[in-house]
């Protein structure tokens, strides 16, 4: 799942480091924008972040006042989590060091899946779609990033890689609120040099 043992780490301590004061994600903070549009006052969130890391979108949720389930296979980034919580934040968050095919979806307004489903291997993915979308509330939203075909890391075959097209079919029960495609060589977070191929997506699910 991990992302280091493409980069030539040989634990995730350099990885995290690197995270530590990045801001939240983008598709995050698209889908925060579009929950304070929806204009519900007083309401109570609830949102998973699966593949949590250490926490980048989990405290930006919790600042926000959300109550999250944040999961990381991970036991380390669950760790650095449970470190950095304060008092303000502790009773608004469960954790768990799960892997995917392990995880126990609850219903959620928001599904957050940062950069973690690409490292889920294709033989579990389709599960592991279809419990998201069926944890996914209507009008709640799913948001998260997927790896496209001309990812430099395509040749990897315990990562799961998809078109747009195939997207598309995924997303039939949502509408789709932003897209953005990225295609360019660029850097990883400790700095090696890789070809980026991203699809990032915030979508409103509007049908079981």
């Amino acid at each position: 799942m991990s992302n280091i043992c493409r980069t030539g780490e040989k634990d995730w301590s350099d990885f995290y480091k690197a995270m530590k004061d990045r801001p939240p994600r983008e598709t995050l903070l698209e889908a925060l924008s579009l929950f304070d549009k929806d204009k519900n006052p007083g309401r109570k969130y609830f949102a998973m972040d699966i593949g949590c890391g250490t926490g980048l979108d989990t405290f930006e949720l919790l600042r926000r006042g959300w109550k999250v389930y944040a999961t990381d296979r991970e036991q380390k980034a669950i760790d650095i989590i449970r470190e950095r919580l304060t008092d303000d934040n502790k009773e608004n968050l469960e954790t768990g060091a799960v892997a995917f095919h392990e995880l126990k979806f609850k219903k959620a307004d928001l599904i957050n899946a940062g950069m973690s489903l690409p490292f889920c291997n294709p033989d579990k993915f389709d599960k592991l779609w279809e419990n998201i979308v069926n944890a996914v509330k209507i009008n709640g939203r799913f948001s998260g990033n997927f790896f496209g075909q001309k990812d430099e890391w395509a040749i990897f075959d315990d990562m799961t890689f998809h078109t747009k097209e195939k997207l598309e079919s995924m997303f039939a029960k949502f509408e789709t609120e932003f897209f953005h495609e990225r295609d360019e060589d660029g850097e990883t977070a400790t700095g090696t040099k890789k070809h980026w191929h991203v699809f990032s997506i915030v979508a409103r699910k509007i049908r079981d």
